[in-house]
Parts: C-alpha cells; sequence; structure tokens
C-alpha cells in the first residue's frame, strides 16, 4: 500500500542497515482535515445514489436497530448477538436517530471513520521509521476503500473491520523490525486499535499469533512476542472471549444453534483443502521472488504467517463466501506491498494481474443484489406500503435485498436473526436433482438449536406482532434444487399458522427476480 514512489532511494540505507530516515514535509493538519472529509462524503454520495450497502452490513444494523428498540428485554428473543457487534451498531442506531441520517449510511460513515483512523496510525508508524511520503495515505486509503467495494462490496463488514486493524500493525512489523523506534504510547494506541477491531471476528487473531511465532522463530528471540502491543491486543480479546462465552453458558448454547442453523452452508472437509491449497498457491511464486531477488526471510515468513492465517480463519468456519476471501487477498496485497520495492516492475504487474481477476469477478457478482435491491425499491414505491418507522417481520432464506431495503426506509426488521438459515439446513438432504419438483414435505425441527431460533421468533410475534409480514419466496439459497414455500415449510406449526392468521396479503409482486408477499394485520387501523 506504500507506493515508494520517490522513496525507493530515500530508505534503500535504512532497510540495509545504514543511513538515516527520509523525511518528507508533512502536509498542514487542514490537508489532512479535507482528505478525510472528502472521504467520507464521497462514500455517503456512492451509497445514497449509486450502491446498497451489503445485506449482511444492513442485516447487522437492522439487529442493532432491534437490540435499541426492545432494550432489556431483547435477550429474551435472541441470545446471539456478539457484544462488540452489538455495541457498535447500537452506536449506529443512536447516531442514526440523532443526526436524522439513514442507519445503512451511518454505518458506512463510521467504517469511513475507522479507515481514516487505521490509514492515519499506519502512515504515523511509517513516516517515523522510514520516512513515508503523504502518498502513502493516499493510496492507503485508495486500497481500504476501493478494494472492499469492488470484492462485492464487503466495506463495513467484519473482515473489513479486522483488516483495518491489522494494517498498521503490519505496517510497524515491517517498518521497525528491531523495536527501536516507534515508543510506548504508539504501541499501547496500537495494540486498543487492533484488540478491539479483533473482536469483530476473533478468529483472525490467528493472524496476530503467527505472525509473531515467525518472526520470533526467524530472529531467534522468543522474548519478542511479549511486545507491548501483543500483550495489549492479546488481553483485549481474551478477556472479551471470557466475559462473552466462559462464564455464560447460554451464549455457548446460542452458538451451538446458530451453528446447527447454518449446516446447509457449511462444506466439506475435502472443499475446505481444496479451497486451502488454491489459495496457498500465489504464496509459492511470492517464495520464489524471495529467493530469486534474495529478499528479507524474516519479512516473507511475516507475510506467509498472515496468508496461512487467514486461510485457516476460513478453513476454521467451513465457508468460503466473498467475506470469508476478502483477509486473504488482503494478506497477499500486503505481501505485495512488502516486497515491491524490491523486484522488478515486470513480476508487480504480473502478480498484480493475477490479483486483478478475483476482484472483477467479485464486482460482476454483486451486480445481482443492486439489480433486485432497486427491484424491490420499485415494487414498493406505493404509498400504501410505506414501512418507515414500522416493525417488520420477514421470512426470507437470503436476506438481500430485504435487509438493504429496510434499512435505508428506516423500519425495524422484527426478527432477530438475519434470515431462515435453519430451514435450509433442515431440507439440506432432500437437495437433490431428482427432488426439483416435489412438493417439499413440513419441516420438523427436531434439532434443538434450530428450534430455539425458531422458537425465538414465534415468542417475539406473539408477544410484540409485527405490524407488516414479508413472505419471500424468490430464492431458496444455499439449497439448490428444492424450493421453499413458507406456508408448506410451517404447515404443521400450529403457533405459526394462528399469527398468520392475524394478517391479510395487500401485495404480491412477481417481478423478474423477486416474489413475495406483503401482509398487514387485519385488525390494523385503516
Amino acid at each position: 500500500m506504500d507506493t515508494g514512489l520517490g522513496e525507493r532511494e530515500l530508505t534503500q540505507g535504512l532497510l540495509h542497515g545504514g543511513g538515516a530516515r527520509a523525511v518528507w514535509p508533512l502536509p498542514s493538519i487542514g490537508a489532512y482535515v479535507a482528505l478525510a472529509i472528502g472521504l467520507l462524503v464521497s462514500l455517503q454520495l456512492f451509497y445514497s445514489t449509486i450502491y446498497s450497502v451489503h445485506t449482511d452490513l444492513a442485516g447487522a444494523a437492522l439487529s442493532g436497530r432491534l437490540a435499541v428498540t426492545l432494550g432489556d428485554s431483547f435477550s429474551n428473543y435472541s441470545l446471539y448477538f456478539p457484544p462488540a457487534e452489538r455495541a457498535w451498531f447500537s452506536l449506529s442506531v443512536w447516531l442514526s436517530d440523532l443526526t436524522g441520517m439513514q442507519l445503512d449510511l451511518t454505518v458506512i460513515m463510521m467504517a469511513g471513520v475507522a479507515v481514516i483512523f487505521s490509514v492515519g496510525l499506519a502512515f504515523h508508524i511509517r513516516q517515523q521509521t522510514v520516512g513515508a511520503s503523504p502518498l502513502f495515505i493516499v493510496v492507503s486509503l485508495a486500497l481500504l476503500v476501493i478494494i472492499p467495494v469492488l470484492y462485492k462490496n464487503v466495506f463495513g463488514l467484519r473482515e473489513h473491520m479486522v483488516v483495518l486493524g491489522l494494517w498498521p500493525y503490519i505496517v510497524l512489523r515491517i517498518s521497525d523490525p528491531d523495536n527501536s523506534v516507534i515508543g510506548p504510547k504508539t504501541r499501547v494506541l496500537l495494540g486498543v486499535w487492533l484488540g478491539v477491531t479483533l473482536l469483530f471476528k476473533y478468529l483472525y487473531s490467528l493472524v496476530v499469533l503467527l505472525v509473531e511465532i515467525a518472526d520470533a522463530a526467524v530472529r531467534r528471540r522468543p522474548s519478542a512476542l511479549f511486545r507491548i502491543e501483543n500483550l495489549i491486543s492479546g488481553g483485549i480479546v481474551a478477556l472479551y472471549l471470557f466475559l462473552w462465552l466462559v462464564i455464560d453458558p447460554a451464549q455457548r448454547e446460542a452458538i451451538g444453534a446458530v451453528v446447527s442453523a447454518i449446516d446447509a452452508n457449511l462444506t466439506s472437509w475435502q472443499t475446505n483443502l481444496y479451497q486451502s491449497a488454491l489459495h496457498l498457491a500465489l504464496s509459492f511464486f511470492f517464495i520464489a521472488l524471495t529467493v530469486i531477488y534474495k529478499l528479507s526471510v524474516r519479512e516473507a515468513a511475516i507475510a506467509l504467517a498472515m496468508v496461512v492465517a487467514a486461510i485457516a480463519a476460513s478453513w476454521i468456519q467451513s465457508r468460503w463466501y466473498s467475506h470469508h476471501l476478502f483477509p486473504i487477498f488482503m494478506a497477499y496485497l500486503a505481501w505485495l506491498w512488502i516486497v515491491h520495492r524490491h523486484i522488478k516492475l515486470l513480476w508487480i504487474v504480473a502478480v498484480a494481474v493475477v490479483m486483478a481477476r478475483p476482484v472483477v469477478g467479485e464486482f460482476r457478482n454483486s451486480a445481482i443484489y443492486q439489480v433486485t435491491f432497486d427491484e424491490v425499491e420499485a415494487a414498493m414505491d406505493r404509498p400504501d406500503l410505506s414501512i418507515a418507522g414500522k416493525r417488520v417481520g420477514v421470512l426470507t432464506m437470503h436476506p438481500s435485498p430485504f435487509n438493504q431495503y429496510l434499512a435505508t426506509q428506516g423500519a425495524i426488521r422484527w426478527n432477530a436473526s438475519m434470515n431462515n438459515s435453519y430451514v435450509a439446513a433442515e431440507l439440506k438432504p432432500l437437495d437433490r436433482p431428482e427432488n426439483a419438483d416435489m412438493v417439499l414435505p413440513p419441516v420438523t425441527l427436531d434439532d434443538p438449536g434450530r428450534q430455539m431460533l425458531h422458537d425465538d421468533m414465534l415468542r417475539l410475534w406473539e408477544d410484540m406482532p409485527p405490524e407488516i409480514l414479508i413472505l419471500d419466496q424468490s430464492t431458496s439459497w444455499p439449497l439448490e434444487f428444492i424450493s421453499v414455500e413458507w406456508k408448506t415449510a410451517f404447515a404443521n406449526d400450529d403457533r405459526f399458522q394462528a399469527i398468520l392468521a392475524q394478517y391479510k396479503p395487500v401485495f404480491e409482486h412477481k417481478g423478474e427476480r423477486l416474489e413475495f408477499t406483503y401482509y398487514v394485520r387485519i385488525d390494523a387501523e385503516q
């Protein structure tokens, strides 16, 4: 992310053990503020006029809205909402209410501020160690904003937040190998920032762990493991996991329920092995460059540790969706930044071309989410279908585009979960080509975890009925061959049928890509 333009010659002495740090004239504070404001305004304009946010980001924000609305009673209807995410997205709700800004745009603004802080901290470290030029800021901002948007629009997701914490940490490891330049105050700040961002997806603590082990092994200095930033970030993550999972058995039970609900999404160990090998392949090319150009073994070990850790995190989750692959891509991008000053331009271009392919593919794959959002927005553009400020219960197998639409309209998604994934898990054994035209039997939900999630939804709707129901039949994702029809799926569920009997359909949309029915309560005031 450091272009090295003009910096190459000035830093060679330091990088090879001699010479003084290059000193660049720093821009004024006003220039930094102007750049930050320009970035935030650009993001607001982009997400308000061109793109909708990622469905998972909108979904998490809607969960935050539900948590704030229900207050202390939220735990009666949803045990699973990681505390770090609940705090972050509850903050977005409060800021949205305070400023009048759309909830989705508020989350984007907060993520934009996080990008600015991450880049500023990384630049401070780089400038203090090797004298980075202000171009470092511009290129870092561009890559930490543009790549996440192009990479299936993961901007603001948990993995993006984790990368924002890891970036200044990696800059420190590469720029101050002897721990002789950056003082304790900056290291404390970095440790806090790294620890807090890792709370969004604590599995990526593996990156820090493997990087530190690789660094200590190459340098044969085990004491390096106990740097200030490591102790602080590790302590934050450990304390978080202890308070959240260790002392509260209900939270462990909730995680077990969520895992049982996403069984249909999980990949086999054979797929995990194949995907791991596939995504590890590019590292052999980087290792070859290290050998050919006699590059730093320490830097290669750190970079390889990043890649391996990111791949391991995906393996552990047994899912290889875009947002799980994004940290792997960014690890390789960081590796390219580490070596780019020392290899020929031809190799930089070759690697950039190889890495551009998945980005282009992910960008193309995001088109369907924008098209379907536009379709539901057009379909709901009727005065009698206004959902602003209303409680909306949604049954859907894939939460896009309803998550995005509810967030933009200021509605409250009256579901604790983003989608009904437990239904897919229940029907997965029937998902075979020969069953494509069969009428599916009602789900039984014998699994305790799946039953718990279903019961949470029903109790919420029984105790505080939603004002609107939307039953979506557009997709049965992640099922491939069979289709889910909600009335049939819950035909044997007396509680669900009793709830549905209180509503009447007032609008049905059958479009090119979407099919859903809009219900209102029969006793609602006209």
